[in-house]
This record gives structure tokens, sequence and C-alpha cells, in this order.
């Protein structure tokens, strides 16, 4: 009989530790999302694969956010450009390879429509941090974003490293639209 109480004690004890741990997990994350999501103004470069199946490229890549705005350059990797895509008080401009400036409200279809590249800019200033917007996303252990699920986007992070304070991520994945994006980070800038 005292065996079967102290079983008994000793389940309990373990099912209210099970139940624990994620609670746990969940108010790391939510702390960490919240100073995320205050993460406004920062810079990254690192190299970009695309893949789709026409074709196969690679660029580097530099990113500059500021608030609502920001600045993507894409350069082959002997150092040319490819384009350069920003917006500023709403307004979406990218400029060619060749120089020539184009305008649109839809970033995305005005880079598929100059390149054949389905790039998802809208979302990427939250995934490139780490943060899911509000789409259905999974945990690592560490409570880091593991994936996210984002209308037709798969988004797979695979490194993180630690930044003034900041746990960001250096290697994500993207997959959706017939295109598949890596993305390499390889130094993050933040503002102060």
């Amino acid at each position: 009989m005292l065996l079967r109480i102290f079983t008994l004690t000793c389940l309990l004890l373990l099912a209210g530790c099970a139940t624990t741990q994620p609670q746990r997990d969940q108010v790391n994350w939510n702390q960490e999302r919240t100073r995320l999501e205050q993460l406004t103004h920062w810079q990254l470069s690192g190299k970009m694969a695309i893949i789709t199946p026409q074709q196969k490229g690679s660029a580097r890549l530099n990113w500059q956010q500021d608030g609502e705005d920001y600045r993507l350059n894409l350069t082959s990797l002997i150092g040319t450009s490819i384009l350069e895509l920003s917006r500023s008080k709403g307004e979406i401009t990218l400029l060619d390879s060749d120089g020539n400036r184009h305008q649109s409200q839809d970033a995305e279809a005005l880079i598929y429509q100059l390149t054949g590249w389905n790039i998802p800019v809208a979302g990427l200033p939250e995934w490139i941090k780490g943060l899911p917007g509000q789409a259905e996303f999974e945990l690592n252990p560490d409570s880091s974003l593991a994936s996210v699920r984002d209308g037709q986007w798969q988004i797979v992070y695979g490194d993180y490293r630690d930044q003034d304070g900041y746990r960001l991520p250096h290697q994500l994945t993207m997959t959706g639209q017939n295109s598949r994006l890596k993305l390499q980070i390889n130094q993050w800038t933040l503002a102060r």
C-alpha cells in the first residue's frame, strides 16, 4: 500500500513537472519576442541562394531596416549589382542591373516581374530576426524559433548566434511558391 502511494505521488509530481516546463519556455519566448519586436533599426549582410524550377543562382545580400523603411541590395559574387529594392515612406522603388528605376506598391510582384524570383519581401523583416508575425510557428528547446508556416511559405531556422544581447538567426531556408531561398547571414549590425 505504501509503495502504491509513493508511486502515485511520484507520478503526480512528474506530471506537474511536465506541464511546468512548456510554460517556462513560453514565458522566455514571450519576453524574447517582445524584445525582438522592439528591434526596428538594423543591418545585415550575407549570402542568398535562389532555387526555382527554371534557374539557380546566388547573390550577396545587404539589408538595412529603418523602422518601416528598408533597403535591400543584391549583388553578384563578383560585386555587380543585381537589384536594389527600397521602401521609403510607403514608396517602393527597384533599381535593376541596368540602373533603370521601377516603382510599384507591391515589392514582391515587382521583383518577380523583373527577375522571375519569388522573394517574400513583406515577411522578411520579421522572419530574418526570428519572429513569426501572425503565422503558425514552432519553438526550439531553447525558446528560439524553429520554423514558421505563413501562407505558402515555410521558414526553417538552422543556426542562431548571440549578438549584442539578442539571439539572432544566421541561417534560414524559405520554401514556397515554386522557390527555395537559403539565407546565410554573416554579420548583424544593430542600431544603438
